[in-house]
């Protein structure tokens, strides 16, 4: 039996027991049996504000993690928010809010950039026609940070962060340095990637152009418990209007990355899980809400092999026990 077998052996058992016998403390066996052989990081649990599980296989006290696309949530909220307002509208073209320099292809409308459906690439062209079909874009979410600053007249690590704060979400802050190292000498608790270079990586994506640092589609540091407050607050009601958040969480349009149905910066997996998953080079984050039972699901880890399927394998998992626990909570 090779060491893989053995490793994954456990949690097997462990899941096939939890599926036989459908009690709470052995899906919560199981969760742990997970996090201790299957997740290089966090992992927290809570309905409402109380924590049902909580397992971190790293020896920092609350560590804070690359987040990546979580950011996107937060981007969306601050586009929502400046809807409330009246300064954007929803089905606008996106170029009535962006200067000449920064036009895109003319029928593309904000809309369309939340819900990952413009089409747009980073050379500006069109990869299809607009609300016609679904390709997951960074730049797309860049293009919606253009915009709140051109509407602002504020950056846009500076509307993050007045969020933040408005949240009580005093460990998040987004990337403010190039690379990894620089970033832990700023931030001690920010955890180093396992697995990317940690003097060279630069977070620049692969055939792109931009980085992640203080914009606003890829750069999030945060912690497992402001992830989960900021849960609690959005999906409780805090943040926006119920207006807005039902169209953030309307399922539009699906998905393959991340697996549902897309709605605004949210995908939702079924009427049990809305959901969002960050990725970066070293990095990886599931951050799952589950409405009925108001519980959180928050994974965090330092540690990627850039297969996407494999890596988010143990999350899957983890996210249908949730499901399962959840259930029995109502």
């Amino acid at each position: 039996m090779n060491s893989m077998i053995r490793k994954q052996l456990p949690i097997l058992c462990a899941v096939i027991l939890a599926i036989v016998f459908c009690f709470q403390n052995m899906q919560l066996f199981a969760l742990s049996l997970i996090t201790e052989y299957g997740v290089h990081g966090v992992v927290l649990i809570e309905s409402d504000d109380k924590v049902i599980f909580k397992k971190s296989t790293l020896k920092t006290d609350d560590p804070q993690f690359l987040c990546a696309s979580l950011i996107k949530q937060i981007t969306s909220v601050l586009i929502l928010r400046e809807c409330e307002r009246g300064k954007i509208q929803l089905h606008e073209k996106a170029n009535n809010y962006l200067k000449e320099s920064q036009n895109i292809d003319n029928r593309i409308e904000i809309q369309h950039l939340l819900s990952h459906t413009s089409g747009l690439q980073e050379n500006n062209s069109l990869k299809f026609a607009p609300g016609s079909a679904y390709e997951y874009s960074n730049y797309g979410y860049v293009v919606l940070g253009r915009i709140l600053e051109n509407v602002t007249h504020s950056s846009f690590s500076e509307l993050a962060q007045k969020l933040f704060a408005e949240q009580g979400m005093n460990d998040s802050f987004l990337v403010d340095a190039p690379t990894l190292s620089e970033i832990q000498r700023k931030h001690p608790n920010v955890v180093l990637s396992a697995t990317a270079d940690k003097v060279q990586f630069s977070y620049i994506e692969k055939n792109s152009k931009y980085v992640f640092p203080r914009n606003s589609c890829g750069g999030l540091i945060s912690t497992a418990a402001d992830l989960s407050k900021w849960n609690r607050q959005l999906h409780g009601g805090k943040i926006l209007s119920d207006a807005s958040y039902q169209a953030m969480i309307y399922p539009r349009i699906e998905a393959n990355f991340p697996e549902g149905y897309y709605g605004y910066g949210l995908c939702r997996y079924s009427q049990d899980e809305i959901y969002s998953i960050g990725y970066a080079c070293g990095y990886k984050a599931t951050l799952s809400y589950f409405p009925q039972s108001r519980v959180s699901l928050v994974i965090l880890e330092n540690d990627s092999c850039g297969d996407y399927q494999k890596d988010f394998r143990w999350h899957r998992w983890i996210r249908w026990l949730v499901r399962l626990i959840s259930s029995r909570i109502l």
